[in-house]
């Protein structure tokens, strides 16, 4: 057994042992196998560029749903703009429900690296929430690639990462506040959002019928 899918199953294992402990989940007819769980863990499908998450903020796109995992004081010290606080020990807390289990947003997970994200997204699909994202590499990823991007060398640039760069460049003047003048002083990071937003009820399906 490869040594990626020895941690996956050992993350796994560990969240069929702490939902034990948690109450008024899903139904335990809903949740889904280790082996169902490993194929998915395998898709790349359920992660998310950087460089998608800043397309989406910096268009105000209404279906985006940040959830910062972290602690609440990694939080409050710098998070994404418009993201709200779920840490991973609250996620399956029946007061949160709705942010996971829903098909209006777009919801994604992150935290400084993807580890932490990728615990909460295997808790949340263990229990059938569908929908739900991760960051890919997490805040550590956004520092790099739209915070502080560079230019890639002459020698591997091509037309697409040319255009990357360039609105990884615009980017970061959005975020930071930086220009292209040299000694420029940057702008404040975007504080934690304050409030949580409203999330709908995942619409109900019509059962019966035909087809």
């Amino acid at each position: 057994m490869k040594r990626r899918e020895v941690i996956i199953l050992g993350l796994l294992l560990m969240g069929s042992i702490i939902a034990i402990f948690l109450p008024d989940i899903k139904p335990l007819q809903h949740i889904i196998g280790p082996t169902q769980l490993l194929k998915e863990v395998n898709k790349e499908g359920r992660y998310i560029s950087t460089d998608d998450i800043a397309k989406m903020i910096m268009e105000k796109d209404p279906s985006l749903l940040l959830i910062d995992v972290r602690s609440p004081k990694e939080y409050k010290k710098y998070t994404l703009e418009g993201a709200i606080n779920i840490p991973i020990d609250k996620i399956m807390d029946k007061a949160n429900k709705d942010y996971f289990d829903q098909d209006v947003y777009t919801t994604v997970l992150f935290s400084n690296g993807s580890s932490l994200a990728d615990q909460a997204w295997l808790r949340l699909r263990s229990y059938d929430y569908k929908g739900n994202k991760v960051m890919k590499g997490g805040l550590n990823e956004w520092y790099k690639t739209i915070l502080n991007p560079q230019k890639p060398a002459d020698d591997i640039l091509t037309a697409k990462l040319e255009k990357q760069y360039l609105f990884r460049k615009g980017a970061q003047i959005y975020f930071t506040g930086a220009t292209p003048v040299a000694g420029a002083t940057a702008k404040k990071s975007k504080p934690a959002a304050t409030g949580k937003p409203i999330v709908k009820h995942k619409k109900k399906e019509v059962t019966g019928g035909c087809g």
